[in-house]
């Protein structure tokens, strides 16, 4: 079985119409570079130009000509680029914001599928779709959904883009979900406040009112699971007719990390529960972003493949970043050769299973015009494209050692909380910055030292799913549910430690806040309540006793956010500078495991105030409190930027060894013999051929600025 390697292919999407002969000068060109698929766009708009009037010519001639050259095709599908003669047919179908804005269609973002007929003519478009498709032996897979949104995300309005969907259809769709949740509408009002007679009645939140949110997280929970039925539908259908491709979708902005879900983004790991394989979107230098982090981009992968390990699935980058990123007036730094193949080899030592990179040609029209392709809008090939072949080729040649491979089991879980993410309309905040950053700080602190690391969802911790993790960290999680609180229990007193920052489970997920803080008596688990807290830019805390590794008394801990005390009979660890008389740091033992409470935000610290607030060395400290070592030890000329994977595949195992610089490094890693125990021995570079010695466990090389080695290890 080849590991897939493609290239998105949408020829009249975001080209110009091509004729057959550039067709297929471009799938030869494909072919040539060392690719093996192609990747097509099906719209629902192009295929049924009248209402039950079908052409899937384009998408038959794509099959034909890749299947002549020797492609397979993997097809992305949209029905969200809809029929414009839909609103005429089915006026009561389209979207309609929380203000009450009906949003006509401009080629997207098509109409709301809650609406009944609009359903029943996608469902026949899908079904007649793969009644034409699966006649094609080349054809491989399909990805159901690029980038899910209640809305999807391509509409971009002049100011507030509001809220979605506030149709009859999706109010209806809302009442019956709600119906299910609440036994009666008495028990409904209780719980919202309200006085409706029948369910027929209710209506969604479009805003946030003062003392009340319980109806704005039901709201925003349908959304979510809203979202999970609707891809469950979309595969349903197409397995109705194709009982045998893969069936995949992708998330947009990379993970839900980075969503608000209240504006229509998903929960991964919702999602990826649905699928054959659940993907992400991977642009390491897009427009929108600031500036490359490739610690970021790390976590964009692990957290990926995390949802997806979560439903046992695999993973796949739907989409990875080919050219240039541009947005309107602005373009980021040009994207080189090796950028390419460090991104494409990056994900695979993140365990990523398939590769799809966007695009061959440039965007040709519209706000991204002359961004993101891999070769020249002439056609002709760039480095970059010849480059991504080349690294395609080296995939193909070792799939099945490299669709095996699985990362060294991680010791160490980072709690991705969606209920906290709820909360961010409560609280009136509409990005997710200081969630996401507060999960990201943490993460970047085991990334520099050359942890694995899983996120875990709060789905998984209330079944009981995080046994196997010595350390389980949750960052800024203000909200907490009755299984989890229990799971936690579970968790810390079988041996477990768990490490939580200021603000812990504040909030009960009925809205509520509980009689003591944090809630569902895990005060109980930390040793104590919360006293009092204060929001802060930045805090001192001082370390008043040498219980964690690497501190010493008198040491100072820089905070931000928050900072908080507790009414505590923990082990004190530490005071802040805005009280003396009650800890803010604290260890607790409960059980046969323990808890450290820290009483600031301590992920978005580091992100803030970086090294030198301390923060690595606390959290350094009490993962070694938990005996865990990581895989690997790793020095380097400039430290933080030689990232080290292992990964075992059969009976042996791969060394990634990745230099995100863009200067030569001079690196000696020392492979953990816990992990692998091979003393000295001659291992080869799958990407050069090239021949490396291990003495005594040790590697030590140069790399030249944006090298990857992709050591092989055999027995």
């Amino acid at each position: 079985m080849s590991f897939p390697v493609s290239v998105w292919y949408g020829v009249g999407s975001v080209t110009p119409p091509f004729n057959e002969e550039t067709i297929r000068r471009d799938l030869n060109n494909i072919k040539d570079a060392g690719f093996k698929y192609v990747r097509g766009w099906v719209n629902w708009r192009d295929t049924e130009p009248r209402p039950g009037e079908y052409d899937f010519s384009s998408v038959e001639n794509l099959l034909r000509v890749a299947g002549d050259i020797g492609l397979k095709v993997i097809l992305q599908v949209y029905l969200e680029f809809a029929p414009d003669w839909l609103p005429r047919l089915h006026p009561d179908s389209l979207y309609v914001s929380e203000s009450g804005n009906t949003i006509m269609p401009q080629g997207s973002p098509g109409v709301c599928l809650d609406n009944p007929g609009v359903r029943a003519r996608a469902e026949e478009f899908l079904r007649r779709l793969a009644q034409v498709v699966v006649k094609y032996p080349n054809f491989y897979a399909w990805d159901l959904w690029s980038e899910p949104n209640v809305i999807q995300w391509i509409y971009q309005p002049t100011g507030w883009r509001g809220l979605f969907c506030y149709c009859n259809y999706s109010k209806g769709r809302f009442r019956d979900w709600l119906r299910t949740m609440y036994s009666s509408i008495n028990e409904l009002n209780k719980a919202w406040h309200r006085s409706y007679l029948e369910f027929n009645d209710v209506e969604p939140p479009r805003f946030v009112s003062l003392h009340f949110a319980r109806d704005n997280i039901d709201w925003l929970t349908f959304n979510i699971a809203k979202l999970r039925e609707d891809l469950e539908w979309r595969v349903k259908v197409i397995r109705s007719i194709d009982s045998s491709h893969p069936v995949v979708s992708h998330s947009h902005g990379g993970t839900s990390v980075f969503s608000n879900p209240l504006f229509g983004e998903p929960d991964d790991w919702e999602m990826a529960s649905v699928v054959d394989a659940w993907g992400t979107s991977f642009y390491p230098k897009h427009a929108g972003r600031v500036k490359p982090d490739h610690v970021l981009d790390a976590l964009v992968l692990d957290a990926a493949r995390s949802a997806a390990s979560a439903s046992g699935k695999p993973y796949w980058i739907g989409e990875l970043q080919a050219g240039q990123g541009v947005g309107g007036f602005k373009a980021t730094e040009p994207v080189t050769p090796d950028d390419v193949a460090l991104w494409m080899w990056q994900a695979i030592a993140h365990e990523a299973k398939a590769i799809n990179i966007y695009h061959w040609y440039p965007m040709m029209l519209g706000f991204e015009s002359g961004g993101y392709g891999l070769i020249n809008p002439d056609g002709t090939l760039t480095d970059r494209a010849r480059r991504a072949g080349e690294v395609a080729k080296v995939i193909y040649e070792n799939s099945d050692l490299l669709l095996k491979a699985k990362l060294i089991n991680s010791d160490v879980a980072i709690l991705y909380n969606i209920e906290s993410y709820k909360w961010l309309w409560i609280a009136q905040r509409h990005s997710s910055d200081v969630l996401s950053r507060s999960i990201l700080g943490v993460y970047r602190i085991l990334f520099n030292s050359n942890h694995n690391v899983d996120l875990v969802s709060i789905r998984q911790v209330e079944n009981g799913l995080i046994s196997r993790y010595k350390v389980l960290v949750a960052p800024l999680s203000l909200v907490m549910t009755p299984k989890a609180a229990l799971s936690l229990r579970d968790f810390v007193s079988n041996g477990g430690l768990l490490l939580v920052d200021s603000r812990f489970a504040a909030i009960r997920n009925d809205g509520y806040i509980d009689s003591c803080t944090p809630a569902y008596g895990l005060s109980e688990v930390i040793g104590g309540c919360e006293d009092g807290y204060v929001s802060v830019d930045k805090v001192s805390l001082r370390i008043t006793n040498d219980l964690i590794p690497g501190l010493k008394v008198g040491d100072l801990i820089i905070g931000s956010n928050y900072v908080s005390w507790l009414n505590s009979k923990a082990h004190e660890v530490g005071v802040s500078e805005l009280n003396l008389d009650k800890p803010s740091i604290t260890i607790n033992d409960y059980g046969n495991g323990k808890a450290v409470y820290v009483g600031t935000s301590i992920g978005l610290s580091y992100e803030v105030n970086g090294p030198d607030s301390g923060v690595g060395k606390l959290v350094n400290g009490i993962i070694g409190m938990a005996m865990v070592q990581p895989p690997v030890e790793v020095k380097s000329t400039k430290q933080g930027y030689v990232e080290v994977r292992v990964l075992k595949s059969g009976i042996d195992h791969l060394l990634f060894i990745i230099n995100h610089s863009y200067n030569d490094q001079l690196v000696k890693v020392r492979i953990n013999e816990n992990v692998l125990n091979v003393g000295n021995a001659l291992i080869k570079d799958l990407v050069t051929g090239a021949s490396i010695n291990i003495i005594n466990n040790e590697v030590q090389l140069t790399l030249k600025g944006r090298q990857v080695v992709v050591g092989l290890v055999s027995r």
